[in-house]
């Protein structure tokens, strides 16, 4: 498959000499592998990279040609990485990496062959084919844009530099808003302008809230495009509401405030934008009164991606979207990710204190009229002393705001890079004693080593547990130990449970467990054995699923005293 690799003829060796050996080099390619066709892709750049060969109008037409053929390589690739970023994390980050090296080997030939093109003495054949480097190259920034997005991290002061350079310069010579089609283009193509490329590439930045997901952020995008075809860059502003952009500067829209001027500054209303969101919201909620099925789900999620995005992109944000007061504080504190290390963790705390000191059930699946619950010592934001005593030594994360039912935690050092959206985390903060239970809501990172969080809680009161699945008592194979029937223990697995009422801000009164989500159907029957008692509780209605959790009602089905 790969003989071609070693021959020595030129049009191998250099493939993107031409559009025509573009095509002759790319149909050699293993057509079901594509990223292994990715990977020769990136030694022909890399062989461009080294070599120094002419920079020529035909070369400019093969990168073209290449950037053509290999759109649904790419659209494959993007589809391939959201759909395994839960399932597979690690298939999911070498896609993601595909796709980053991919990015990067297009601006890099791009970059390379517009610096030809628009030389002062430039070769006049060069003239029509400006336009179209522009755009592709700012495409490319767009694409660099949504891939960072998608795992939360965000450019660095000199890559919006060279963002902003590359438009100002197409500015300059008059090409921002020409249309340009890439490829052999048919009538009904659509065309993008620099400008048109450019600002997609600005707004793709203000979906990094920290709470949309891969698969949300790459619709949510694809929504975002196409109504950025409605507005365009302003010198002179036309509404007082509105971005604005410093495109001599290091970042990227800013929201206006009233005081913002200057001649390198460009204005964005973003009126039609949420405008058009809002019809969409409309329309995907007059829908599910008339779909049914899957379709009625789908515009459910489409309709909160639209909720989600709202903020970011309105002409003006006068609404405070926290539900409870947040309060300012830098308080050292513990943290464990993921149900597997809380649950090992809790379970090692619960046994080197000895259980339950009051001498009562600890699972309260029953109320247990004569255990008052302990109150929860609300810390003091302006103790000071007490706070440095409790300080835990050497802390990797910080708890940077809090409120009743949210937290902020941050962490330096890279250790946090791994946190992801949706994912489960116990805090235990230096001035509290017990460990709350989130979930990650938000995600910042704001460098490869620091990384934000907003966690909402959803238990200030948290019980690991042993669980078991259930099997059907065999007579010829039961015997008890400790008032099992261990004929009926089937496979051991990790669990939280949940004493009612959980999460702060919608109190559930119901009793709840979480499990594994391969662990979790609707009506599974599982033993769950505490110190005391054995009990036998079915699994209920979701409150809410990740790939790796699930938290669900449970029904006490029976109850045995152990023996």
């Amino acid at each position: 498959m790969f003989g071609f690799l070693t021959s020595s003829s030129k049009d191998v060796a250099d493939p993107l000499l031409s559009p025509k050996t573009a095509s002759s080099w790319l149909r050699q390619l293993p057509a079901l592998d594509v990223i292994g066709r990715q990977q020769h892709v990136m030694r022909a750049f890399e062989t461009m990279r080294q070599s120094r060969s002419e920079i020529d109008v035909p070369r400019a037409g093969a990168i073209e040609f290449l950037d053509s053929a290999l759109g649904t390589d790419r659209r494959q690739l993007t589809k391939q990485y959201v759909e395994n970023v839960d399932a597979s994390p690690k298939l999911s980050t070498r896609i993601w990496q595909a796709l980053f090296d991919l990015t990067q080997g297009f601006i890099f030939a791009y970059q390379v062959v517009l610096d030809e093109a628009i030389r002062p003495d430039a070769n006049p054949r060069w003239k029509p084919q400006v336009p179209i480097l522009f755009a592709r190259l700012l495409h490319y920034y767009g694409t660099d844009a949504k891939l960072r997005v998608a795992r939360y991290e965000r450019w660095i002061p000199a890559k919006w530099m060279e963002l902003h350079r590359t438009y100002l310069r197409a500015a300059e010579l008059g090409v921002d808003r020409v249309p340009v089609a890439l490829g052999p283009a048919n009538a009904n193509a659509t065309q993008w302008t620099v400008e048109q490329e450019y600002l997609f590439a600005l707004l793709v930045h203000q979906l990094n809230t920290g709470n949309l997901s891969p698969v949300e952020l790459d619709w949510g995008s694809a929504q975002l495009r196409a109504w950025s075809r409605r507005v365009a860059l302003e010198s002179v502003p036309s509404s007082p509401e509105g971005f604005f952009v410093d495109v001599a500067g290091k970042t990227g829209l800013t929201r206006r405030t009233g005081n913002d001027s200057g001649s390198m500054l460009r204005y964005l209303d973003t009126t039609p934008m949420a405008e058009q969101l809002d019809r969409a919201i409309a329309a995907l909620r007059q829908a599910e009164g008339t779909d049914l099925g899957p379709a009625a789900s789908i515009n459910q999620q489409r309709v909160a991606i639209l909720d989600k995005i709202r903020p970011a992109i309105a002409p003006n944000v006068n609404v405070d979207f926290r539900r409870d007061p947040r309060i300012a504080c830098a308080v050292p504190a513990r943290v464990r990710i993921g149900l597997s290390r809380i649950a090992r963790d809790l379970t090692a705390k619960d046994y080197a204190e000895g259980g339950d000191a009051t001498g009562h059930e600890q699972i309260e699946v029953y109320a247990v009229a004569d255990s008052p619950r302990p109150r929860k010592r609300v810390p003091d934001e302006h103790d000071s002393l007490a706070a440095s005593l409790a300080s835990f030594s050497n802390p990797q994360w910080q708890v940077k705001d809090r409120s009743v039912a949210g937290l902020r935690i941050a962490a330096s050092g890279g250790i946090g890079q791994t946190l992801t959206l949706g994912a489960l985390v116990a805090v235990r903060q230096s001035d509290v004693s017990e460990w709350v239970l989130g979930v990650v809501r938000r995600l910042n990172k704001v460098s490869t080593e620091d990384v934000e969080a907003g966690v909402s809680i959803i238990a200030d009161r948290v019980v690991a547990v042993q669980l078991n699945a259930k099997r059907e008592p065999k007579d010829d194979m039961g015997f008890m130990v400790n008032g099992i029937d261990v004929s009926t223990m089937g496979a051991r697995f990790d669990g939280l449970y949940l004493p009612p009422p959980s999460r702060p801000d919608k109190p559930l009164a119901v009793k709840t467990l979480i499990v594994p989500t391969q662990e979790y159907s609707e009506g599974r029957h599982i033993i769950l054995a505490t110190g005391r008692s054995i009990y036998t509780v079915a699994l209920r209605h979701l409150v809410e699923q990740r790939a790796e959790w699930s938290w669900a009602a449970i029904q006490i089905i029976e109850k045995r005293p152990r023996g």
